[in-house]
């Protein structure tokens, strides 16, 4: 009978280490299976994050040029020309070696319906004709970047080329170059006060560094509304 319920019990437990019991060798296969599908799983996690970095700088990239080609041509477009205002300048110049370095002071008509001062309740009117000034102002971390500054002053006056607050307007820049149409041709300086006449049009090349250090070339053209 004792003999009889042993082997019993042996039968039970050879059943239940063989149910719930793992081998030396499945556990080894078990872990080396799991290593493979984490490892399949951290791959694809970084290729996603990395597609998701890359088309997140390009898109900031190209959306922070595209703004800043936007304030420079609305700003040259609305140019105010008056022969009789000799006040009303428009200044470039760019250098005829690289870099260009351009620097742009002219005056435009910037529509602001009003603004707020010191009060909630108080408004002021401001003037829509606002001088306005472009030139690149160098990064102190970086050798060879600049920033690309605007200069506004919400009026104008004898000094067409001071004045005024600025702000920065785009970073990573490498280089501008303002060129100014005459007749059929591109000169690189432009001084109404000279002659007292505007171009026909501005042409305006920047160089910007994107975000995988290489430079890109925008290049665009702007008319002036020369009907006063």
């Amino acid at each position: 009978m004792k003999l009889l319920l042993y082997k019993r019990c042996i039968k039970v437990r050879k059943r239940l280490f063989n149910d719930f019991g793992f081998s030396l060798i499945e556990i080894i296969v078990a872990s080396a299976v799991s290593s493979v599908i984490l490892l399949l799983i951290y791959t694809s996690h970084k290729t996603i994050s990395l597609s998701i970095h890359e088309l997140t700088g390009v898109a900031d990239f190209y959306e922070n040029v595209n703004l800043a080609i936007l304030r420079i041509n609305r700003d040259i477009s609305c140019s105010y020309f008056n022969r009789y205002n000799k006040k009303l300048c428009f200044i470039g110049e760019s250098n005829y070696e690289s870099p260009s370095n351009g620097v742009l002071d002219f005056v435009t008509v910037n529509h602001k319906d009003f603004s707020i001062r010191i009060s909630l309740n108080e408004e002021y009117r401001r003037s829509d004709v606002n001088e306005v000034g472009y030139y690149l102002k160098p990064d102190e971390n970086i050798d060879g970047l600049y920033y690309l500054m605007r200069r506004e002053e919400h009026h104008y006056d004898d000094e067409p080329k001071s004045g005024g607050e600025s702000s920065l307007l785009l970073e990573n820049v490498v280089d501008v170059k303002f060129e100014f149409k005459r007749r059929n041709d591109w000169t690189k300086r432009w001084d109404s006060r000279d002659r007292n006449r505007f171009p026909k049009a501005v042409k305006t090349t920047l160089k910007v560094r994107n975000f995988r250090g290489n430079d890109e070339e925008f290049i665009f053209i702007t008319n002036i509304n020369l009907k006063k």
